[in-house]
């Protein structure tokens, strides 16, 4: 009996080790938790506006540059009639003189001075005074194309600025795209499993803020509460629609508050605290470092944040997010 309990035992611990193995074989690496997408989502959002921010600068960038040709071609015009206008002017008053790569004075005009002269003296002048005016003019005319040169170098070289910021913006287009199939995908999975999503407690309403603020941080935090519900939007910084950096550029802007404009730069901009520390009004990241997601403080375990793509601005629940990280702006 003891020895058919044995068999019924090890039986039961071989399948159950054959199934467990079979789980964990089948199991699919690729399924994701609603926080790691909506985080993955974060993430993306944050590539599309750096990438957006980078391209709106090479546009800017492009501008002056075409901006600047244009400005050198009416100089290269200018330089241009300047090298005729010596030349005809040289060729006019001394029609022995050739132009070659250089200027040389022939014979002849010393000749033609020497004996249309009354006396040596007045000769000596008049050979003086042609000379003179060749030392001039052909210096007048290397000035000119030398001048004619530095243009058409300078202007070759924005050229190729030009064609290097257009295909820097082509790159750049292209990264946007793959980021947005990539942000497409995720948002299916949300789609997908929408069960997860109901089960949210985030907050599109104003709600009360802790008794101890002072009166500058209340009204931040208030000014902000009213845009709950506005949609996020990339690159956006109005009311019509926020990014994350973007909604946190705002809200501090019109408390005097210039922050910078992307999460990365608004996380270096502020002063680094410890979470134990944190007060309404400080900014949460959800990276030590190099942050992709921004938010605000506001007490009790909440901040207002512009979420991620196809959300809105809420007010959620700190213990329970990614943001682990806090830097402080107020004095």
């Amino acid at each position: 009996m003891k020895s058919k309990c044995s068999f019924i035992v090890a039986t039961l611990l071989f399948f159950t080790t054959v199934t467990s193995a079979n789980s964990q074989v089948h199991a699919d690496p690729d399924i994701l938790s609603l926080e790691q997408a909506v985080q993955k989502i974060e993430e993306c959002d944050n590539k599309i506006e750096n990438n957006m921010d980078n391209l709106d600068k090479l546009k800017e960038q492009i501008k002056e540059r075409e901006n600047e040709i244009k400005d050198n071609t009416e100089l290269l015009k200018i330089a241009q009639e300047k090298v005729e206008e010596r030349d005809n002017q040289l060729a006019e008053r001394l029609n022995g003189i050739q132009l070659n790569g250089g200027l040389e004075i022939t014979s002849f005009q010393y000749i033609d001075a020497l004996f249309s002269s009354g006396n040596i003296l007045d000769a000596v002048q008049k050979l003086s005074l042609i000379n003179q005016i060749c030392t001039s003019d052909k210096k007048l005319i290397i000035e000119a194309k030398e001048s004619r040169k530095k243009f058409l170098d300078i202007n070759d070289k924005i050229d190729a600025q030009y064609k290097n910021l257009e295909q820097n913006r082509g790159e750049v287009e292209n990264k946007i795209k793959d980021l947005e199939e990539q942000k497409q995908g995720i948002l299916k999975f949300m789609e997908e499993n929408g069960e997860l999503l109901s089960g949210s407690t985030d907050i599109t309403v104003p709600v009360a803020l802790p008794s101890d603020i002072s009166d500058s941080t209340k009204k931040l935090i208030e000014d902000a509460e009213k845009y709950l519900k506005v949609p996020y939007l990339w690159g956006g910084e109005s009311p019509d629609g926020f990014d994350c950096s973007g909604f946190m550029q705002y809200v501090f802007k019109a408390q005097g508050i210039d922050l910078p404009r992307i999460s990365e730069e608004q996380q270096k901009f502020a002063t680094t605290i410890n979470m134990s520390e944190i007060n309404p009004g400080d900014l949460v990241f959800n990276k030590p470092s190099e942050a992709t997601h921004v938010g605000m403080y506001i007490g009790n375990d909440m901040y207002i944040q512009a979420s991620h793509s196809g959300d809105v601005v809420k007010i959620s629940r700190l213990s329970k997010s990614s943001m682990k990280y806090a830097g402080r702006v107020l004095d």
